[in-house]
């Protein structure tokens, strides 16, 4: 039995909420345990398909000497980071032990840690952890997967694994990755091309892009959460300051800066021109990092028509440099900057399924369903069917976290948490009186639920 589940963002909640922890210890292991038990499972592998702890959704960062973070300083040619290795293990190390701690963290670790204490004795209980964007330097950190590894203290060392893709044709045919690989924000193969001097053809998949840090990781740790941590540094008003941590959950990622102005014209006229303040000096941090600067210089190809993300966020700090929040309502034209910062709203992943599905060694291996997170918007398309049985099929694995998104007038915004995972079953589990399936089963669950906690 594979479960696969994603996007869990478990952070050290300075600048965000994490999920709460009985989603693992109360939902998705009893889920667990009942379709192993149900199904007659005769192994359990949890695929973790990124994005499930969060190093860069904090304040840790912003606490920091400018030179000290990953983003400044000398970077390293091989991974845009800064170079001096031993002290960003150490910080990573800091911000993982801070994660430990929190009531999600410890909750996830008791569910996986459970899961293999009670099916063990009887049958091969493995993780393979995809890594994604937020947790990139589990790449590069050896230092890191290693703490991860003791945490997990029921498993043996060789149990967990730590990977770009999973992929397995024979008993699930399944290809799972985060997803990220499709977002030119946060996958740098135009960068590991400047760098590298590549003006040819470079697989996308290649392993050395996955080590590069990339804007997308400066964009949520000196913008995002720079917004809510400038803020709490001008006001004590927490109620304020904790509403401001559901930018982190806005999407599409466009969106957020619309939310942040639908949200501020509510509030106080004092925290109005604070929220505004903490944003641009938040622009500014972003657009002085050194990996910024590196960012504006390869030029992607997307970005040729109006210049590369850092030169639209350089636009909008142009833009409302001068003015109060009330007096950013005349300019209508903002929303159409908003919109164009991140690029369309085109779905790029659906477009990467299908190239994938293309793939012929993907063929030959008999993949049928491909699995990506990253979106946080759990979807599933067929692209084939057979009258056999099989089929081609694209699932995006969402979160567990809050989805807010736009509603259908563009005048406000609504949200509620929601609880993607799925099941893939061996030909020779969940079988009827012992008969194997010509093709592996699956099972694809997703439940909101709309709760405002206290």
């Amino acid at each position: 039995m594979l479960v696969v589940f994603s996007d869990l963002h478990i952070s050290d909640e300075t600048t965000s909420f994490n999920v709460k922890p009985e989603a693992f210890t109360k939902i998705l292991q009893k889920e667990i345990e009942l379709c192993s038990q149900r199904n007659e499972a005769k192994e359990i592998r949890i695929i973790l398909n990124g994005d499930i702890f969060d190093f860069v959704r904090t304040d840790y960062w912003l606490k920091l000497d400018f030179k000290e973070r990953p983003w400044n300083g000398s970077l390293d040619r091989n991974t845009a980071m800064n170079s001096d290795s031993a002290l960003m293990d150490k910080h990573y190390g800091i911000i993982l032990d801070g994660i430990s701690k929190t009531k999600s963290c410890i909750g996830f670790f008791k569910m996986l840690n459970v899961i293999s204490q009670k099916f063990s004795g009887n049958k091969e209980v493995k993780i393979s952890y995809v890594i994604g964007n937020h947790d990139r330097i589990l790449n590069t950190s050896a230092y890191l997967r290693n703490k991860i590894k003791e945490y997990l203290h029921a498993y043996k060392p060789s149990s967990v694994e730590f990977v770009n893709e999973y992929l397995n044709g024979e008993q699930y045919s399944v290809l799972c990755r985060h997803g990220h690989e499709w977002d030119e924000v946060n996958y740098g193969i135009e960068l590991y091309k400047f760098l590298n001097n590549k003006n040819d053809f470079v697989p996308r998949f290649q392993r050395d892009i996955y080590q590069l840090q990339t804007i997308g990781e400066v964009i949520t740790a000196e913008l995002m959460s720079g917004i809510i941590y400038r803020t709490g540094l001008q006001t004590k008003d927490s109620k304020f300051i904790d509403s401001l941590k559901d930018l982190n959950n806005v999407r599409p990622l466009t969106d957020a800066f619309v939310w942040l102005y639908w949200y501020g014209v509510t509030i106080k006229a004092n925290n109005k021109n604070i929220l505004l303040d903490a944003f641009k000096d938040s622009l500014r941090s972003l657009l002085s990092s050194e990996l910024s600067k590196l960012w504006d210089k390869t030029k992607s190809e997307i970005w040729l028509f109006s210049g590369d993300i850092t030169d639209r966020f350089e636009q909008m700090l142009d833009l409302i440099e001068d003015l109060d929040f009330d007096a950013i309502n005349k300019y209508v034209e903002i929303y159409k900057i908003f919109d164009n910062i991140f690029g369309s709203s085109k779905d790029d992943y659906v477009e990467g399924a299908k190239k994938e599905f293309q793939n012929k060694y993907y063929i030959d291996k008999g993949i049928q369903y491909i699995m990506y997170g990253h979106t946080h918007e759990e979807r599933h398309d067929y692209f084939a069917g057979d009258r056999e049985g099989r089929v081609k099929m694209y699932i995006n694995t969402g979160t567990f976290l809050p989805y807010i998104q736009k509603t259908l007038d563009n005048k406000s915004f609504a949200s509620a948490f929601q609880m993607s995972m799925v099941f893939i079953y061996r030909k020779d589990e969940d079988t009827i009186d012992g008969k194997s399936n010509d093709f592996p089963t699956l099972e694809l669950w997703n439940g909101i639920k709309r709760k405002k906690y206290k």
